[in-house]
């Protein structure tokens, strides 16, 4: 009489003989990590029907990407922890109507970001007074700057843009 055992795993373990329950892959080292492909967007685009979650580095934009979409339409998403950028455009002064002024990211977002913008006059980069008359919006938005549009109806001087650019969710 022939008896054999066979033991079954759901889990592989790399660098460990003990893998955790709750995962299929669990790679262990102390001394080395994970790299994952590492791919322009052009043969990321190339991948025939994308899985949900898929994940690469993009060589490219230097993010890591992630398959929101479905394989049919895949939805590159960047994994990004911080990339939010601000600064403060310290304007000057400005004349009577609309007055222009240019921002550059200092890092080129994968989309046209979230701009949120703060106005400030006065004395000072410190001064937090506020001119009721004075409007001031976002414009030409993009992933690579925006144009701060400031419309005055007084003249001011000493204006301050704080402004912060944050990737969109959706």
């Amino acid at each position: 009489m022939i008896i054999s055992t066979n033991f079954l795993f759901s889990q592989v373990g790399i660098g460990t003989t003990t893998p955790d329950n709750s995962s299929i892959l669990d790679i262990e080292s102390s001394d080395s990590g994970v790299l994952f492909p590492r791919l322009t967007p052009v043969q990321r685009d190339a991948i025939t029907n994308p899985a949900t979650g898929l994940l690469i580095y993009n060589s490219s934009t230097n993010y890591f990407q992630y398959n929101s979409g479905t394989p049919g339409t895949p939805n590159w998403n960047s994994l990004t922890t911080n990339q939010h950028q601000s600064g403060t455009y310290n304007v000057g002064s400005t004349s009577i109507g609309w007055n222009y002024y240019t921002v550059t990211f200092a890092t080129t977002y994968t989309s046209t970001p979230s701009i949120i913008l703060t106005f400030r006059e006065g004395t000072g980069i410190d001064n937090n007074d506020s001119n009721s008359t004075s409007h001031y919006k976002v414009a030409n938005a993009s992933s690579t700057g925006f144009t701060i549009a400031i419309y005055d109806t007084g003249g001011t001087s000493d204006v301050f843009i704080e402004w912060t650019a944050i990737p969109k969710t959706q």
